[in-house]
């Protein structure tokens, strides 16, 4: 469980930058802002990259999640950084909360079997 808690400690602080990165921001103040817009870009592409890690069963629980899409996303913020729609960043930026929500959840989950707890 510790690794998994890990994965999930680093997605929520990841969750917690990307949002800083535009928190306050219209999307054409985003693009304005060179150290933002690229903050959040990486950001999001290591969201991605750290929702690789977790177990196939938690992502099944959370099938409504865009998993793909994430992944995809990073792959694509990778190898083809300045061809990625500004469009599609500000996009994934507004549709963290329920990738936040299962965060919250999956952690709980994590603490409460470690305690001895039921995960039902």
């Amino acid at each position: 469980m510790a690794g998994l808690l890990d994965t999930l400690n680093d997605l929520a602080l990841l969750i917690e930058r990307a949002e800083k990165s535009a928190y306050g921001r219209s999307f054409d103040q985003l693009l304005a802002n060179d150290e933002a817009y690229d903050a959040l870009t990486y950001r999001l592409a290591m969201i991605g990259e750290t929702s690789k890690k977790l177990p196939d069963d938690l992502k099944a629980r959370h099938a409504d999640l865009p998993w793909r899409a994430m992944a995809t996303f990073r792959n694509f913020a990778s190898h083809d950084y300045f061809g990625i729609d500004a469009h599609l960043v500000w996009q994934a930026a507004m549709s963290l909360e329920p990738i936040k929500a299962m965060v919250v959840e999956e952690t709980a989950r994590c603490r409460g079997s470690a305690s001895g707890g039921s995960d039902t």
